[in-house]
């Protein structure tokens, strides 16, 4: 009798080893790294990118449906591989879908209840076609297909001429702010990337913002960091990098307005420095020129804003931290349009050059 008890627990191992027997191995899989959606017809066609390991030929199949999901379903009709979107890190946003926000609003529903696709994944959109953006990025790197989650992974902090969004951030920015969010721009044009700008998107329009409106938007976060300015002193061109960037916000009532005086503490260091080491005078002058700089971009980005009569830039949340009482009696319209606003850009010079 202990004999059989024996071998039956001996074969009781292999039975709970199968419990992954109707699981597709790995090679008979296509992950999918990015994801590009344009508008066409009564839906969207969808191009899917996945990744090459063992060959790194380009590759990219794609299918028009109303839903993500149908668009998957036609896909595994004509490939010898499953397609799986739990590796999935990008997705792109074409131009014309961002101005169909029924169509948009329905595809980014879809991703957030998706059970395969993670809340992270990374969010880019262009004014142009999504689908040329993944075949620009696959050309960059078809072999893993994770370029542009690099490239905001790694080197877009550094720069600031982009900020990076993922899905989970954007879809909570836009509850907060009336349903408008910026999203990082990406844009192809022969066969090659450009990232940098953003689009900016509310409810009814979206708005397209180049670097220097980008780099203001950056600026009102406080996260300029890395952004390179270029002035001129003396009839010279010199660039400042900015080294740490701050933002702090302060409301007031000014009769029947609502003053938001925004000051932004930065540090920067100039960059190429030629001769000796320059004086106080010329330090503060230096300041006083960048400063200029950026509350100029701060207040053209603004404009932008306050010319759509939409607060794309995720000011209302803060007054409505700050003067809770106000924001409850007004609605959101009513307060935009009482906001006036006031830029105080405090640079401090921490590199003045070096001597050659």
């Amino acid at each position: 009798m202990c004999k059989k008890k024996l071998f039956l627990l001996a074969l009781l191992p292999p039975i709970f080893l199968t419990g992954c027997w109707d699981k597709k191995d790995p090679e008979d899989r296509a992950f999918i790294i990015t994801l590009g959606a344009d508008s066409t017809g009564m839906g969207c066609s969808f191009t899917f990118a996945p990744a090459n390991i063992e060959t790194g030929e380009e590759e990219t199949y794609t299918a028009e449906s109303e839903t993500l999901a149908g668009a998957v379903a036609q896909v595994d009709t004509h490939t010898s591989r499953k397609t799986d979107l739990g590796q999935l890190k990008t997705v792109i946003l074409g131009g014309d879908l961002l101005q169909e926000p029924p169509k948009l609003d329905a595809l980014l529903g879809e991703l957030e209840r998706s059970q395969t696709v993670s809340e992270k994944v990374m969010l880019l959109a262009t004014d142009g076609s999504a689908a040329e953006c993944v075949e620009a990025a696959m050309a960059e790197d078809s072999k893993t297909g994770l370029f542009l989650w690099d490239f905001y992974k790694n080197t877009a902090r550094e720069v600031a001429v982009t900020k990076g969004m993922d899905l989970d951030t954007f879809l909570t920015e836009r509850q907060e702010q009336g349903g408008c969010g910026v999203i990082p721009r990406i844009s192809a044009k022969d066969g090659k990337l450009k990232l940098g700008g953003g689009m900016a998107v509310s409810p009814t329009k979206v708005y397209p913002l180049e670097d220097a409106e980008e780099r203001g938007y950056l600026f009102l976060l406080g996260e300029a960091e890395g952004a390179l300015l270029e002035g001129t002193y003396h009839g010279e061109s010199i660039p400042v990098e900015i080294g740490k960037s701050h933002v702090f916000y302060d409301f007031s009532i000014v009769g029947d307005s609502i003053l938001c005086t925004v000051t932004l503490p930065v540090e920067g260091a100039l960059q190429g420095g030629r001769g000796s080491l320059l004086s106080s005078r010329s330090r503060k002058e230096i300041e006083e020129i960048f400063e200029a700089i950026i509350k100029e971009e701060v207040e053209h980005t603004l404009k932008i804003a306050m010319g759509a009569g939409e607060d794309l830039f995720g000011i209302l949340p803060r007054l409505q931290r700050a003067m809770p009482q106000l924001a409850q009696e007004y609605s959101r319209d009513v307060l935009w349009d009482a906001m006036v606003f006031q830029i105080y850009p405090e640079l401090e010079l921490k590199d003045m050059g070096r001597k050659r």
